[in-house]
Protein backbone atom coordinates (compact mmCIF):
# COMPACT_ATOMS: atom_id res chain seq x y z
CA UNK A 1 0.00 0.00 0.00
CA UNK A 2 1.26 3.67 -0.86
CA UNK A 3 1.53 6.74 0.97
CA UNK A 4 -0.45 9.63 1.18
CA UNK A 5 1.35 11.66 -1.56
CA UNK A 6 1.69 8.77 -3.88
CA UNK A 7 -1.69 8.20 -4.63
CA UNK A 8 -4.40 10.78 -6.47
CA UNK A 9 -8.23 10.26 -5.42
CA UNK A 10 -10.59 12.27 -5.26
CA UNK A 11 -11.24 11.91 -1.49
CA UNK A 12 -9.85 13.94 0.81
CA UNK A 13 -7.83 12.86 4.39
CA UNK A 14 -7.40 14.23 7.06
CA UNK A 15 -5.79 13.50 10.03
CA UNK A 16 -7.20 14.31 13.63
CA UNK A 17 -5.09 13.70 16.42
CA UNK A 18 -6.52 12.16 18.98
CA UNK A 19 -5.27 11.09 22.22
CA UNK A 20 -1.34 11.15 22.93
CA UNK A 21 -0.71 8.65 20.02
CA UNK A 22 -3.90 7.85 18.08
CA UNK A 23 -5.56 9.21 15.22
CA UNK A 24 -8.99 10.19 13.78
CA UNK A 25 -9.51 10.60 9.93
CA UNK A 26 -11.65 12.73 8.06
CA UNK A 27 -12.69 11.04 4.37
CA UNK A 28 -14.39 14.02 2.64
CA UNK A 29 -15.61 13.75 -0.71
CA UNK A 30 -16.02 16.68 -3.11
CA UNK A 31 -19.32 17.99 -2.04
CA UNK A 32 -17.99 18.51 1.35
CA UNK A 33 -19.51 15.67 3.11
CA UNK A 34 -17.25 14.15 5.59
CA UNK A 35 -17.20 10.66 7.49
CA UNK A 36 -15.22 10.02 10.55
CA UNK A 37 -12.96 7.04 10.94
CA UNK A 38 -12.49 6.07 14.75
CA UNK A 39 -13.08 9.09 16.92
CA UNK A 40 -11.63 9.01 20.37
CA UNK A 41 -12.25 12.88 21.13
CA UNK A 42 -15.17 14.22 19.44
CA UNK A 43 -13.61 18.11 20.43
CA UNK A 44 -10.48 17.81 18.30
CA UNK A 45 -12.90 16.22 15.62
CA UNK A 46 -15.11 18.93 15.69
CA UNK A 47 -12.71 21.94 15.42
CA UNK A 48 -11.97 19.60 12.36
CA UNK A 49 -14.73 19.93 10.79
CA UNK A 50 -15.23 23.35 11.48
CA UNK A 51 -11.50 24.26 9.99
CA UNK A 52 -12.14 22.17 7.43
CA UNK A 53 -15.96 23.76 6.42
CA UNK A 54 -17.46 20.56 5.85
CA UNK A 55 -20.51 18.71 7.06
CA UNK A 56 -20.66 15.84 9.05
CA UNK A 57 -22.40 12.82 8.02
CA UNK A 58 -21.21 9.67 9.78
CA UNK A 59 -18.92 7.83 12.07
CA UNK A 60 -17.17 4.45 10.25
CA UNK A 61 -16.35 2.79 13.54
CA UNK A 62 -13.71 -0.18 12.64
CA UNK A 63 -13.45 -1.90 16.22
CA UNK A 64 -15.21 -0.87 19.73
CA UNK A 65 -11.79 -0.21 21.61
CA UNK A 66 -12.03 3.03 23.51
CA UNK A 67 -9.35 4.87 21.56
CA UNK A 68 -11.13 4.59 18.10
CA UNK A 69 -15.06 5.04 19.54
CA UNK A 70 -14.34 7.28 22.86
CA UNK A 71 -16.05 10.04 20.62
CA UNK A 72 -18.79 8.58 19.28
CA UNK A 73 -21.43 9.26 22.07
CA UNK A 74 -21.11 13.50 21.48
CA UNK A 75 -20.49 13.35 18.28
CA UNK A 76 -24.14 11.54 18.01
CA UNK A 77 -25.51 13.88 20.48
CA UNK A 78 -23.99 16.99 18.80
CA UNK A 79 -25.18 15.76 15.38
CA UNK A 80 -28.48 14.90 16.84
CA UNK A 81 -31.60 15.72 13.93
CA UNK A 82 -29.41 16.03 11.08
CA UNK A 83 -29.11 11.97 9.92
CA UNK A 84 -25.88 11.38 11.30
CA UNK A 85 -25.20 8.14 11.10
CA UNK A 86 -22.47 5.87 13.00
CA UNK A 87 -21.42 2.46 10.64
CA UNK A 88 -19.76 -0.73 12.80
CA UNK A 89 -19.83 -4.30 12.53
CA UNK A 90 -22.70 -5.73 12.73
CA UNK A 91 -21.86 -8.81 14.84
CA UNK A 92 -20.60 -6.53 17.43
CA UNK A 93 -22.97 -3.73 17.62
CA UNK A 94 -23.48 -3.90 21.25
CA UNK A 95 -19.58 -2.71 21.86
CA UNK A 96 -20.01 0.09 19.13
CA UNK A 97 -21.66 3.11 20.79
CA UNK A 98 -24.21 5.01 18.88
CA UNK A 99 -24.35 2.16 15.97
CA UNK A 100 -27.22 3.37 13.38
CA UNK A 101 -25.70 0.94 10.19
CA UNK A 102 -24.65 -2.80 10.96
CA UNK A 103 -22.29 -4.06 8.04
CA UNK A 104 -21.06 -7.50 7.42
CA UNK A 105 -18.58 -8.21 5.44
CA UNK A 106 -18.51 -7.61 2.00
CA UNK A 107 -21.65 -5.18 2.33
CA UNK A 108 -21.36 -2.34 0.49
CA UNK A 109 -22.68 1.16 1.98
CA UNK A 110 -22.61 5.19 1.21
CA UNK A 111 -22.38 8.10 3.36
CA UNK A 112 -23.09 9.94 0.51
CA UNK A 113 -23.07 9.62 -3.16
CA UNK A 114 -19.21 10.49 -3.28
CA UNK A 115 -18.58 8.38 -0.25
CA UNK A 116 -19.02 5.27 -1.31
CA UNK A 117 -17.55 1.83 -0.09
CA UNK A 118 -17.13 -1.75 1.10
CA UNK A 119 -16.71 -3.42 4.59
CA UNK A 120 -14.05 -5.28 4.91
CA UNK A 121 -14.26 -7.91 7.84
CA UNK A 122 -10.96 -8.77 9.49
CA UNK A 123 -11.02 -10.21 13.02
CA UNK A 124 -7.56 -10.96 15.27
CA UNK A 125 -7.01 -7.54 16.94
CA UNK A 126 -10.75 -7.50 18.03
CA UNK A 127 -13.41 -10.12 17.03
CA UNK A 128 -15.53 -7.64 15.62
CA UNK A 129 -12.95 -5.69 13.47
CA UNK A 130 -13.77 -4.20 9.94
CA UNK A 131 -11.94 -2.10 7.43
CA UNK A 132 -13.37 0.42 5.55
CA UNK A 133 -12.60 0.00 1.54
CA UNK A 134 -13.13 2.86 -0.38
CA UNK A 135 -11.83 1.20 -4.18
CA UNK A 136 -12.54 3.97 -6.73
CA UNK A 137 -10.37 6.38 -4.56
CA UNK A 138 -8.28 3.75 -3.53
CA UNK A 139 -8.02 4.13 -0.38
CA UNK A 140 -8.58 1.80 2.81
CA UNK A 141 -9.36 2.87 6.79
CA UNK A 142 -7.98 -0.18 8.65
CA UNK A 143 -8.06 0.35 12.37
CA UNK A 144 -5.52 -0.95 14.60
CA UNK A 145 -5.23 -4.65 12.03
CA UNK A 146 -2.47 -3.11 9.94
CA UNK A 147 0.46 -0.33 10.37
CA UNK A 148 3.24 0.79 8.62
CA UNK A 149 5.78 -0.99 10.65
CA UNK A 150 3.42 -4.01 11.55
CA UNK A 151 -0.18 -5.39 12.41
CA UNK A 152 -2.16 -4.70 15.71
CA UNK A 153 -2.17 -7.04 19.00
CA UNK A 154 -4.30 -9.83 19.22
CA UNK A 155 -6.44 -9.17 22.05
CA UNK A 156 -10.10 -11.10 20.93
CA UNK A 157 -8.25 -13.37 18.43
CA UNK A 158 -5.52 -15.52 17.52
CA UNK A 159 -2.43 -15.70 14.95
CA UNK A 160 -4.35 -17.75 12.12
CA UNK A 161 -6.83 -14.82 12.61
CA UNK A 162 -4.72 -12.35 11.88
CA UNK A 163 -2.99 -13.81 9.07
CA UNK A 164 -6.12 -14.38 7.26
CA UNK A 165 -7.13 -10.78 7.91
CA UNK A 166 -3.79 -9.55 6.74
CA UNK A 167 -3.76 -11.45 3.53
CA UNK A 168 -7.53 -10.03 2.73
CA UNK A 169 -5.50 -6.51 3.14
CA UNK A 170 -2.62 -7.64 0.73
CA UNK A 171 -5.16 -8.94 -1.98
CA UNK A 172 -6.57 -4.96 -1.88
CA UNK A 173 -4.39 -3.49 -4.99
CA UNK A 174 -0.75 -2.15 -4.33
CA UNK A 175 -1.67 1.25 -5.10
CA UNK A 176 -4.31 1.76 -2.17
CA UNK A 177 -3.50 4.41 0.15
Amino acid sequence: MKRAADVAQSMRIVPVTQLFDNYAYLAIDDEGVAAVVDPAEAAKVLDAVAREGVRLAAILSTHHHPDHVGGNEELVDQMRGSGFRVFGYSGDAERIPGITDELDDGEEFAVSPGLRGRAIFIPAHTRGHLAYYFESDSVVFTGDTLFAGGCGRLFEGDARQMKASLERLAAIPDETL
